[in-house]
């Protein structure tokens, strides 16, 4: 960025004009190709839904026909009764019986390639096909999933071999399964076994063929569906072992994917289509833009040279003779005679000209005040140090009078002079706060007749606490001003404070005359809402100084309010908790 700042003015037109011709061809381009796409793909993805619904619909009244024949199987007593039998023996007397009813059965849907029973009870009967062994052995269905955790009312299983077909045993088939009798995920209860329909992975092309209906993006590597098992394994269009979630993830590279999932079956359905084919029409229009943005770019390119001397000209003699102003020559003027904003600027560089000259005899006047003024405040520095002084000769002096109440308050005061003239920090230590405040009321105490009591006592830690310089004094003073008062005999001054969360707490409570009701309302209303007008406008100091410096520094939740008192009176401090300044 830096180097294109630093680059001329007729540079930066250039380039601008030539951005400006430039982006909203880019972003016509962007649009229409986003445009284009997103239309495309919203389309595809309507129309490819709604085929596949129809298809999955054509799968559920299949799975419905399957659940039928089950049912009907599952509702013979002569099956009951096979499964319920002891020994091979007994059950071979219901096997008549039931081959005729598993014959009629078939006729629902004829393409399955057999159909088993399993017992619980270990006989084994199948139909339709030969077994491998008299009676098939378990172990010919060890992917058959354990009774507990066959669903009700079937399940489909994913694609298996049939190592217990004697013709067939190497052939991938998928199964219907149905729990005959007991209960599922319990220990049986009288006669119960397993029903297994197999049908072949063929039975899914003719459920699915047809599916695209897209023009010619037809054959299998452009577009297709692919169908997976709840294990991932491959069912259509062809058995190729499983896919997984990564191999998805791959052909999102190239491939646009549509994916439905049927709860019916628990099987995947995934439309893909390649994006090279699919998205062709619109790689010829990008084409056609680029070209049409070249041509449009050779020509703003022209228009900006022109454009760019006829304007950057009047502005590069501007900035040259600002280089002379800048070398100290007042004197040059712009001779321009152009209406239009450059001769604007042109006359405004002429006014700003006599206006720096005039300036500059102001700065010259103000700096010689400020030096005037340094010097008055370094001999300011010297009155504090000449008071010091004089108050220790008035000390000396009353010490050896025997004033020792005179001398006291003269040491007294000085000490407050110190604290307030000797640091010129914003935020102190409380244990400063606290160190002028014990001076303010001996002071108060030795002026007084009997003097009063006062009583400072804080939480442990808080005298490292950060506050606002001098702001518990002004109320020490109303306090013994106004509330103890120099004819009163005798009164005492509580000061206590304590620390709740982030927040610090000081009270200050005198016994002294107090103050009438309404006089309080009218106070408290005014600290709270007018104390910085009043100190600002109207010379008050005192509470309301105090209020103002705290909502200055922390803020409105900060500050002093009037509290009710059994006698005399009290003001509250809330301080937010600084352990740094």
């Amino acid at each position: 960025m830096r180097p294109f700042i630093r680059q001329s003015i007729f540079s930066k037109l250039l380039v601008s004009f030539l951005l400006l011709s430039i982006i909203p061809l880019m972003l016509a381009g962007w649009f229409v190709l986003t445009n284009s796409e997103s239309t495309l793909d919203e389309k595809l993805n309507r129309e490819t839904t709604n085929v596949l619904d129809q298809k999955l619909k054509t799968l559920s009244f299949f799975i419905a026909d399957v659940g039928r024949m089950g049912d009907a199987i599952a509702a013979d007593p002569n099956v009951t009764s096979y499964l319920g039998a002891a020994t091979a023996a007994q059950g071979q007397a219901f096997l008549p019986e039931i081959d005729r009813m598993l014959a009629a059965a078939k006729a629902i849907r004829p393409e399955n390639v057999g159909m088993t029973l399993i017992g619980d009870n270990g006989l084994v009967h199948a139909y339709g096909y030969a077994p491998r062994l008299q009676g098939a052995a378990s172990a010919d269905f060890a992917w058959l999933p354990p009774a507990d955790q066959l669903a009700q009312p079937y399940m489909i299983s994913m694609a298996h071999e049939r190592t217990y077909s004697q013709a067939e045993p190497d052939e991938l088939v998928f199964s219907y399964l149905e729990r005959i009798g007991g209960q599922t995920g319990g220990t049986s209860a009288g006669a119960a076994g397993t029903l297994v329909i197999d049908f072949k992975l063929e039975v899914l092309r003719d459920l699915l063929k047809n599916i695209f209906l897209l023009g010619d993006i037809y054959n299998d590597y452009a577009s297709g569906v692919i169908v997976t098992d709840q294990a991932g394994q491959m069912l259509y269009p062809y058995a190729a072992g499983s896919f997984a979630p990564e191999d998805f993830e791959r052909m999102r590279e190239h491939y646009f994917l549509i994916q439905r999932y049927d709860g019916t079956t628990d099987w995947h359905f995934t439309a893909y289509f390649l994006k090279s084919e699919l998205y062709k029409p619109i790689y010829k229009v990008r084409q056609a833009a680029f070209t049409i943005a070249l041509i449009s770019v050779a020509f703003c390119l022209l228009a900006s040279l022109l454009l760019s001397n006829v304007i950057a000209k009047p502005i590069t003699a501007l900035r040259r003779m600002m280089r002379q102003v800048g070398r100290g020559d007042f004197d040059v003027r712009y001779q321009g005679k152009s209406s239009d904003e450059i001769g604007a600027l042109g006359h405004g560089f002429n006014t700003m000209v006599g206006r720096i000259q005039d300036l500059m005899g102001q700065v010259y006047d103000e700096q010689e005040q400020k030096r005037r003024a340094e010097i008055t405040a370094m001999q300011s520095q010297i009155n504090p140090h000449f008071l010091y002084n004089t108050l220790e000769s008035i000390n000396s002096l009353a010490r050896k009078s025997k004033q020792t109440e005179i001398s006291r308050m003269i040491v007294l005061l000085g000490r407050l002079l110190r604290m307030s003239i000797g640091s010129f920090d914003d935020m102190i230590p409380l244990d400063k706060e606290i160190a002028y405040l014990r001076n303010y009321l001996e002071i108060h105490a030795l002026r007084m007749k009997e003097g009063f009591r006062y009583d400072i006592r804080l939480a442990d830690g808080m005298e490292r606490l950060y506050t606002i310089k001098w702001i518990l004094q002004p109320v020490i003073e109303n306090a013994v001003i106004h509330g103890l008062g120099a004819e009163q005999r005798g009164g005492a001054i509580d000061i206590r404070g304590w620390c709740e969360g982030e927040d610090v707490y000081i009270r200050v409570t005198d016994q002294g005359a107090g103050m009438a009701e309404d006089a309080a309302m009218k106070l408290s209303d005014d600290l709270e809402h007018r104390a910085l007008e009043l100190t600002k406008h109207h010379g008050k100091v005192g509470l309301f100084n105090v209020q103002s410096r705290i909502r200055l520094h922390f803020g409105a939740p900060y500050g002093i309010r009037i509290e009710p008192a059994a006698e005399g009176f009290s003001v509250l401090f809330r301080l937010p908790r600084r352990e740094r300044p």
